[in-house]
């Protein structure tokens, strides 16, 4: 019998060892490499910790809460290292970022999330190149150049901070930002006094044409013959030219650095030789068809498609009309807003109960059955016939109550609920506060007819508790208006109703308020109170109306109620439109008919500086008699007419010519730039070459079939290029580096004296490829 009791117990206790042992692999997991890679998550050695977790998947492979656990750290680890990049990335450490990037693609090679921050990353720093590129220029005094630099940057990324800084310093150097120049290599910028009456329009373009080396090509509907007066003293070209085609209505479209196309100014010819431009507009922050209704309304568009799902706008028109659908743009599309707010609300409750006094019997009680109570209990005890009553020793049986309580019970109740919520809003949109219950109401409903009805019963529930709506309106003066409403409810009891339904008893304090705040102001809505008191006397009927024996026969009861709401608001403001300077706000349009166009304007002449031109002898005219005209108008000797800059450059040295070329300092691999070799300080008459070179195994040419690393370019007015030339290059080199693009040799000759000029070479152009 022992041997059994024993066999039993070791059984019981093997069972009970592998009944813990199938409990702990169940619900426990006991992995040193589980339970170190989540200690060291919490520490925060991501990686270590998540390498740890793999190593504890492999090691039990059909563990479902090792293998849960790793999907769920996988997400939290690539997140937060996510976000450590985002911070890094926006903060300016471009660097700092990269390197996070590349962590997480050690970890999860093919993060999309990290390989788009990559991207952005080049991207920025190509950016930052760009802008520092421009502000090169603009020490230059090139202001066109940094603006053309600048928006390229602002259309990849509007929000570039650099950029966006650096346009605004622009914008106040450039009255007309909105529109690009003629850009002529020529004289065109001089000054010049010009003198015409009655003078046909193509003879005065034709000494326009000698005088500033500007060629002039006519579309077969100019009206030549035209009779024009000007009388213009020191004044440019550009600015004369202008207004020539206005008052004669043409215009103009540019074929190369010195040459125009003139052609009537009419929608026809318009369609013909205006050039259009086509650019996309992606809208960051504001409704894409909000921007669309804008810019048909002021700019008139000629083509905009709309893509919706993007956000994006694409428009077709002038380059004139597109420079000012840019600010516009950049104007409205700005980020809405942002409030804080820091709400505290506190429902105080107060009861106070008070009871005091004797508790006397204040009722008698007969029975026909002798020795009980109440007539409740001799019918719970034993039914009593007619028969037996007169077998009763008494007919008549009175109990009465042998108690007597008295009460000296206070009790006080003290609550307090408190709410303090935080929740960011935009402008002008609701944020909305609910802390308690939702209540249900049943409502029953009757089907079918007759015996079998199916009653079936509804809920509808009801919110209890605290509710709280606002509506924030940010000013520009970081002023804060809130239309609040506050609701406080509660349960209190329950209301019966027709076939025992019942319903809650609703207490409620509502406070509905439009109120003012400066940025981190707290306002204080208090007064919401309410306060009740009952009381209560008992006693017997008779003595608790005499006095004095009231006090000593009676009992009494109060009951103190107190319920105060107090709403504290106070609201921050994370983020408001910025405020908007004059020039932004305010800048040049055009015309109603053109938006954009270059405003046409010719400099003050000083009173009595402007003589009319002796007219020749009667029958006299023709092209030789008006030349000898403007050669009298461009006279030196006139002592009314400041110099013609133009006849004497002829004559006088005006300096040795210099070539000049820009080109990016830092380029991003496999991405093609351009290189503008110019010609400064030369004679319209002097024409030249000079030898480029670069090193093919970093660079190719792509204007060029042979990729030889020299290329031969020509300056002069008889070319098509003019005083510039414009060289594209591609990088090919797999690996980041410098390289240098170099001037070697230029030689050039005055073609109307048939002398050599010298030419200062320029200093090699010094490229980063990142």
């Amino acid at each position: 019998m022992r041997v059994n009791r024993c066999t039993v117990f070791l059984l019981i206790l093997t069972l009970t060892a592998g009944g813990c042992a199938i409990n702990n692999k169940t619900f426990g997991t006991r992995n040193k490499a589980f339970e170190e890679g989540q200690l060291l998550i919490q520490s925060g050695e991501l990686e270590l910790g998540l390498l740890r977790l793999e190593q504890a998947a492999q090691e039990e492979p059909n563990n479902k809460e090792i293998r849960t656990v790793l999907i769920r750290q996988r997400d939290i680890v690539a997140d937060t290292m996510l976000f450590d990049a985002n911070n890094a990335r926006l903060s300016g450490d471009l660097d700092l970022a990269e390197e996070q990037y590349y962590r997480i693609l050690d970890l999860f090679p093919r993060n999309e999330r990290a390989l788009a921050g990559l991207d952005t990353i080049r991207q920025e720093r190509n950016h930052i190149a760009s802008v520092e590129y421009a502000q090169e220029l603009l020490k230059r005094n090139d202001v066109e150049g940094a603006e053309a630099a600048v928006r390229t940057v602002l259309q990849e990324n509007p929000m570039q901070a650099n950029a966006r800084e650096l346009i605004k310093q622009i914008n106040q150097q450039i009255v007309r930002a909105e529109s690009t120049d003629l850009t002529l290599e020529t004289a065109f910028k001089k000054p010049l006094s010009m003198e015409f009456k009655d003078t046909e329009l193509k003879s005065v373009f034709e000494i326009m044409s000698r005088t500033a080396g500007v060629n002039f090509v006519f579309d077969k509907d100019v009206r030549q013959e035209a009779k024009v007066s000007v009388f213009v003293r020191n004044n440019t070209v550009e600015d004369i030219l202008k207004l020539l085609l206005m008052t004669n209505q043409l215009a103009y479209t540019r074929l190369n650095e010195n040459s125009l196309l003139i052609y009537p100014n009419t929608p026809a010819k318009q369609k013909e030789y205006q050039e259009l431009v086509v650019r996309s507009f992606q809208i960051a922050y504001t409704d894409v068809k909000q921007m669309v209704a804008m810019v048909r309304g002021l700019v008139k568009a000629k083509d905009i498609y709309v893509n919706e799902q993007l956000n994006l706008f694409i428009m077709r028109d002038t380059l004139e009309a597109i420079r000012v659908v840019e600010r516009l743009v950049s104007l409205n599309d700005l980020p809405e807003p942002e409030v804080m707010l820091e709400v505290t609300i506190l429902s105080i409750t107060r009861d106070n109960i008070f009871q005091l006094g004797p508790r006397l019997p204040q009722s008698t009680t007969f029975s026909f059955v002798p020795g009980t109570g109440t007539a409740v209990g001799a019918a719970a005890d034993a039914a009593v016939k007619l028969s037996q009553i007169d077998s009763l020793p008494k007919f008549r049986n009175f109990t009465i109550s042998n108690q007597v309580l008295i009460d000296f019970m206070h009790n006080l109740t003290l609550g307090d609920v408190l709410a303090n919520p935080r929740i960011r809003v935009k402008n002008r949109e609701a944020a909305k506060f609910h802390i308690g219950t939702r209540q249900p109401i049943f409502s029953a409903s009757v089907a079918g007819g007759g015996v079998s009805n199916v009653i079936t019963s509804t809920p509808t529930y009801i919110d209890v508790g605290t509710k709280l709506d606002i509506e924030p309106i940010i000013s520009s003066n970081n002023e804060v208006m809130m239309k609040v409403q506050l609701e406080v409810s509660s349960i209190v009891g329950e209301e019966s109703g027709p076939g025992g339904a019942t319903a809650p008893i609703i207490t409620t304090t509502n406070a509905e308020t439009l109120l003012t705040l400066q940025d981190g102001e707290t306002e204080v809505l208090a007064g919401l109170l309410e306060e009740s008191e009952n009381r209560d006397v008992r006693g017997l009927a008779g003595l608790i109306n005499i006095p004095g024996l009231d006090r000593l026969t009676s009992g009494q009861g109060t009951t103190r109620r107190k319920r105060e709401v107090v709403l504290l608001i106070t609201p921050r403001i994370i983020r408001n439109v910025s405020q908007q300077t004059n020039l932004e706000s305010e800048f040049h349009f055009g015309t109603s008919n053109e938006a954009g166009k270059l405003p046409v304007r010719i400099r003050k002449t000083s009173a009595g500086g402007l003589a009319l031109a002796p007219a020749g002898p009667p029958g006299r005219g023709g092209a030789a008699s008006l030349l000898s005209r403007g050669a009298q108008a461009l006279s030196p000797t006139r002592p009314q007419v400041s110099p013609n800059p133009f006849a004497q450059q002829t004559a006088a040295n005006v300096g040795e010519p210099t070539l000049s070329i820009q080109a990016p300092s830092n380029i991003a691999l496999d991405r093609e730039f351009s290189v503008r070799v110019r010609m400064v300080g030369a004679r319209a008459s002097v024409s030249g070459e000079a030898q480029v070179s670069y090193e093919t195994d970093m660079l190719e040419l792509l204007d060029s079939s042979e990729n030889s690393g020299t290329h031969t370019i020509k300056f002069g007015k008889d070319q098509p290029t003019g005083m510039a030339a414009q060289l594209r290059f591609k990088v090919i080199t797999a690996n980041p580096g410098e390289t240098e693009i170099n001037v070697q040799s230029a030689t050039g000759e005055d073609t109307e004296s048939g002398e050599s000029v010298e030419i200062t070479l320029p200093s090699p152009a010094t490229i980063k490829i990142q």
